[in-house]
This record gives C-alpha cells, structure tokens and sequence, in this order.
C-alpha cells in the first residue's frame, strides 16, 4: 500500500495505491476518487450496537470498505471540514479521537466508542469518544494542521484543540487561573493531560470560527 497525504496543510488529501486484495476503511461521505474496479462494500461495523455507540459519540452509522481486485487501483479521501491529515500508527495502545476527527483507518484497526463520562461532555466533546484499537494506522483530520506532542509529564490544552492521544496519558478538566482568568482570559476550561503518551492538537477550532464570525451574520428583518 502506497500513503500519500497532499495539499497541506490547509486543504489535506489522502491518497491510496493498493495492491490486489488491499483494503481501507474510511468514514462514509469521504470519497473524491477511486479506480472503478476497486470494490466498496458498506456496513455498520460492530453490528447495531456498534453502530449506535458511533451515533452517540457524533460518528457516522456507516463506513465504507473499499478493496483492490487489482494492483495499482487507486482511492483519494478527502475529510469534510477544511485541515490537516496526519497517520498515526497502532501497536497496541488505544487511541482516543475526539468527534468527527476519523478520516481512514486499514483493516487491522478497530473503531468502538467509549464512554467518557460527564467531563467530556463539559468540555464540548459531548459524552463519548471514538476509540481506536488493534494493530495497523489511522489517518486523522482536523480543523488548521494539527501538531504532534510527546507528553512526559503535564500538558495543557484547550479543550476546543484536541485531536487524539494514547491511553497511557490520564486526563482532567479544570480552569486556567482564578475567576478572573476564566471570565476574562479568553482561555476558559482546560484539559490537563498527565503521564507519558502521544497527543495531537489543531491549530484552529470551530466555536471560535463562529465566534468570529456571529457578529456578521445576517439577520432577517421581521415584516
């Protein structure tokens, strides 16, 4: 199998050339391209009840499957909301996505949801966490590029930045500063991850996207 992330990383592509009988999954609606011989088969991975764990936690009910009768077939993914791609490779240690983060992932890797309890619904990633388990890669989107941290230690991130990180790092909420600071620093709760692990974070987040742009909307006149 051929990997290829393009364009970043404003507008990330990810791109695949496959050999006879290679396979990718990817989040449903992904697709730009394909070779017209590879085969693409839909399901609900881990049946009804997988399925409806994946609701809940903001995921697509279906991905699609698509594999190479041939070699050479290729297959271009694209995510839907304007970023970065990044692969991230298993062996063992799950992984923690948040929401709508998922582009790909190869066959070894399975995708489940995990309850993650009231802090993160607080923190705005509502109550479940896509988790990725197995042995294989996954490919990761985000809104603005998304940078790798090797935590060992304290790491602290706003809550709006995070992508993905190991398991190995333990995780809480709290505010940055006093009163003030929550109110007033722009900052509000953050999410201070503990231990030795990998994390990714993005550059950019959507609720200040909307933010920004709520003072220009436009508004309806009443009659």
């Amino acid at each position: 199998m051929d990997v290829a992330i393009r364009n970043r990383p404003d507008y990330a592509s990810l791109h695949f050339v496959l050999a006879s009988g290679e396979a990718v999954v990817t989040e449903a609606g992904a697709m730009m391209g394909m070779d017209p011989a590879l085969r693409m088969e839909t399901n609900m991975k881990g049946g009804l009840l997988g399925a409806a764990k994946r609701a809940l936690g903001g995921e697509s009910v279906f991905l699609n499957t698509y594999t190479a009768t041939g070699d050479g077939q290729r297959l271009d993914v694209a995510p839907a909301s304007p970023g970065d791609i990044v692969q991230v490779d298993l062996s063992g240690t799950p992984l923690l996505v948040q929401r709508g983060s998922f582009c790909a992932g190869s066959p070894g890797v399975n995708l489940d949801t995990k309850w993650g309890g009231a802090k993160t619904f607080f923190s705005g990633e509502g109550l479940f966490m896509l988790q990725a388990t197995g042995t294989g890669s996954v490919w990761l989107a985000s809104y603005g590029a998304i940078e790798p941290i090797q935590v060992t230690g304290t790491y602290i991130v706003d809550t709006s930045h995070i992508v993905a990180f190991d398991t190995t790092l333990t995780y809480k909420l709290r505010k940055l500063g006093g009163m003030k600071s929550l109110f007033l620093s722009g900052e509000g709760v953050v999410c201070e991850f503990t231990g030795t692990g990998r994390l990714w974070i993005q550059t950019r987040n959507a609720p200040a996207l909307a933010s920004f742009l709520h003072p220009f909307r436009r508004v309806a006149k009443k009659s």
